[in-house]
């Protein structure tokens, strides 16, 4: 007696293929790519930068103070040695420079710095000076704040600054447009490599 198939049946003459090289494969792509992913993530000689900001008052005349303020969102501290700033107005007059004192921030902190500008050898014209005062009393006075930032390469314990121990030193410079008495301007970062 012959049965009809309910097509829920192998017949004998249907091979299974299996393919174990495949899923191999695939767990070897993916394991290759986590890998990758991980030593580019960490290995990074660039990473986020604290957050700098700049906040200026006028003093006397042409002169400002500059506060510096640092907000450090990272899970390690931060330290920078040799920083100088340069206060501009129409981009390109020098009315101010500071050595800025070298400071650390500790993980997710925040810091503020009085930086003392040097007004030496600054030579305004009194036409120059007017209209610095007539812009400052308008609020429409915007000055430039140049930031020079070197990262030094191991000089401080790894747990203590992870960014000090890449593989070179590099520089940056932050860039802030600031508008005197009205509060801190958050500074643009330029990378040089």
């Amino acid at each position: 007696m012959t049965r009809s198939g309910t097509g829920g049946e192998r017949s004998n003459d249907q091979v299974v293929e299996h393919h174990p090289f495949r899923c191999r494969h695939v767990l070897v792509v993916l394991c290759f790519s986590g890998l990758l992913f991980a030593l580019i993530y960490w290995g990074s000689p660039v990473h986020d930068d604290p957050t700098f900001s700049v906040r200026v008052n006028p003093a006397s005349g042409p002169r400002f103070n500059l506060t510096l303020r640092v907000d450090n969102d990272q899970d390690f501290a931060t330290c920078r040695e040799e920083v100088t700033a340069t206060v501009l107005y129409g981009g390109t007059v020098v009315v101010g420079w500071a050595d800025v004192p070298d400071f650390c921030v500790d993980k997710r902190a925040s810091a503020e710095l009085s930086v003392p500008l040097s007004h030496a050898d600054v030579v305004l014209t009194d036409d120059l000076r007017r209209r610095m005062a007539v812009e400052l009393r308008s609020g429409e006075l915007e000055l430039v704040v140049e930031m020079r930032l070197v990262f030094h390469k191991g000089f401080i314990p790894w747990d203590y600054c992870y960014e000090c121990h890449q593989s070179r030193s590099r520089q940056t410079f932050q860039m802030c447009s600031v508008k005197p008495e009205q509060g801190y301007a958050q500074c643009q970062r330029l990378l040089l490599v």
